[in-house]
């Protein structure tokens, strides 16, 4: 038996923290383990500004980009935050790769943060 570390969903006062098991890498989205449940401790409306940290061994990403519901929400080449197909939060570009762009990977290591602006 091989033990994976798996970093479960939790929230902390203004930050929501988890890890990124996987890509969708067609489109180059980053998908979450964070749950709509614990997201929603937040009390973050769609359309909402969030501050979004990203890291591995080194922080990757940090920047604020919008929770929305749809691609369409936010204009072509910008980032969002929004609700997957498996119902956890994911990271976007409109017409983009986030993966790409910012070098993203996904696995045990790749961690995230999500907290109110």
């Amino acid at each position: 038996m091989v033990r994976i570390a798996y970093q479960k969903p939790e929230f902390a006062g203004t930050v929501v923290r988890g890890n990124i098991p996987i890509l969708d890498v067609q489109h180059g989205n980053v998908w979450t383990n964070v749950d709509r449940a614990t997201f929603e401790q937040l009390k973050i409306t769609k359309g909402t500004p969030v501050n979004v940290r990203i890291r591995d061994q080194r922080q990757v990403y940090s920047g604020t980009m919008p929770y929305v519901s749809i691609f369409g929400d936010v204009p072509i080449g910008n980032p969002l935050l929004y609700p997957n197909s498996l119902d956890n939060v994911a990271l976007a570009i409109n017409w983009g790769s986030f993966a790409q762009t910012y070098g993203i990977g996904s696995g045990p290591e790749w961690r995230i943060e999500v907290a109110k602006r």
